[in-house]
């Protein structure tokens, strides 16, 4: 005679018992994971910058002065980002090339493009 009793004096599970109530977890479980995955919000921003401003943030990328020519570069930058910061075009060795010869040329190009889309401009590095 076999004594399935637990020491506790719990009556032992089958396994086929304790598998089925996994499998019938794990389908419940991946079943409410697809219905929150299909259900976006009705009204969900289109963009990255949008989806930030809707939560009060900003959402930026460093720009360089001399890719601002570039369609393709220019037009995901004018639609994904509400804010730019300049990569070098505001450093020292960029604003005054020379001792005592300031160019602010490349650094006003960023700032420009920026106002003409309605971003902000930070200037991490404004010397």
């Amino acid at each position: 005679m076999i004594d399935n009793a637990v020491p506790h004096g719990r009556p032992q599970k089958s396994r086929s018992g304790i598998r089925t109530a996994l499998a019938i977890g794990a389908v419940g479980v991946l079943g409410a994971a697809f219905a929150v995955a299909l259900s976006a919000p009705a009204n969900a921003a289109t963009t990255l910058g949008a989806s930030a401003t809707e939560k009060g943030r900003y959402f930026g990328a460093a720009v360089a002065a001399n890719h601002l020519g570039e369609a393709q570069y220019a037009a995901t930058l004018n639609r994904e980002f509400t804010m730019v910061t300049p990569e070098n075009e505001m450093k020292w060795d960029a604003t005054e090339p020379s001792r005592g010869s300031f160019s602010y040329a490349n650094a006003d190009r960023i700032v420009n493009h920026a106002i003409g889309q309605n971003m902000r401009v930070r200037g991490h590095a404004l010397a």
